[in-house]
């Protein structure tokens, strides 16, 4: 009776593990695909036939003012998201969890929510009405007196409308896991500073903030991935002034039709995001040990 049971929950966690390996094929094919485009001669270059693998592509990206500015500023502008939607996550997350009031918090968890619910092309394209030349943010100022009539706030077309569309983005996810986060953490730690005279603010940077480091760390992380991989938002805030990773790999693979060349610009970004996972991964391990000392 208890090998049959045991040979039905083999093979199911055989069925359930199927998806999950045909999945990982077809990524590892993609991805080994990738890197023998990154290693590609480019066509028509009249290379010899022994030089069927170079690195002039990754040589290219990293010395090339164009693509080099493609990087630096994908990185500049997903170090700034971070910031702003680790803080903003954190304020909201901490009021959702800490909140005795079922208002407030519903209130609060369906704004983190409702943006979810609408496609990230629409939620950008409404931002950018909102925040163009005309739009409703620079009526405001006008209205209230705080800019001129012959002067404008410009939020379109630069890196402070990508940042702001791209922390709207990520917010959601950001405020989730360190919702998370926040409601793993014993809360008779704080009751126990408390009781022995600690104040608030010594309590939140003692015990709440150390207690919360992984969340943040989590969310920092999920963040930065999201930012560094964005496509929309700077396509269409940016309205091409502002070139990150993905729509210079986009240009050179559809318009330019160098492959080989947008598939390096894709494996240097692919590195660069394995390493930020792997330093969230130390920094969560070395969170715990932190809280306790």
């Amino acid at each position: 009776m208890l090998t049959a049971e045991n040979n039905h929950s083999r093979r199911a966690l055989i069925w359930l593990l199927l998806p999950v390996g045909i999945t990982l094929v077809f990524y590892g094919l993609a991805l080994f695909d990738l890197f023998r485009f990154s290693v590609a001669p480019l066509e028509g270059e009249g290379a010899a036939p022994a030089s069927w693998i170079t690195l002039q592509h990754y040589a290219k990206a990293l010395s090339d003012r164009i693509y080099l500015g493609s990087i630096t500023t994908t990185f500049r502008i997903a170090a700034y998201v971070t910031v702003f939607a680790v803080v903003l996550g954190y304020l909201i997350s901490f009021k959702i969890v800490k909140t005795r009031s079922n208002a407030i918090r519903t209130f609060l968890v369906l704004c983190v929510a409702i943006p979810f619910m609408t496609n990230i092309v629409v939620r950008m394209y409404a931002m950018s009405l909102v925040m163009s030349n005309t739009g409703l943010l620079n009526a405001l100022l006008h209205a209230t007196g705080m800019l001129a009539d012959d002067r404008v706030f410009p939020m379109v077309r630069n890196e402070r409308g990508v940042i702001t569309g791209l922390v709207a983005f990520v917010l959601p996810f950001v405020t989730f896991v360190m919702t998370a986060a926040f409601k793993r953490t014993d809360e008779t730690l704080e009751e126990a500073a408390h009781s022995l005279g600690a104040r608030p603010f010594f309590t939140f940077m003692r015990v709440t903030l150390p207690l919360s480091m992984p969340g943040v760390i989590g969310g920092a992380a999920l963040s930065f991935i999201l930012s560094v991989s964005a496509f929309v938002t700077p396509l269409v805030l940016g309205q091409g002034n502002v070139r990150m990773i993905a729509n210079t790999v986009y240009d050179l693979v559809l318009f330019s039709e160098n492959k080989p060349l947008g598939a390096a610009l894709s494996v240097i970004a692919l590195v660069l995001t394995i390493a930020v996972l792997y330093l969230q991964q130390l920094l969560t391990r070395s969170a715990p040990r932190a809280a306790r000392s």
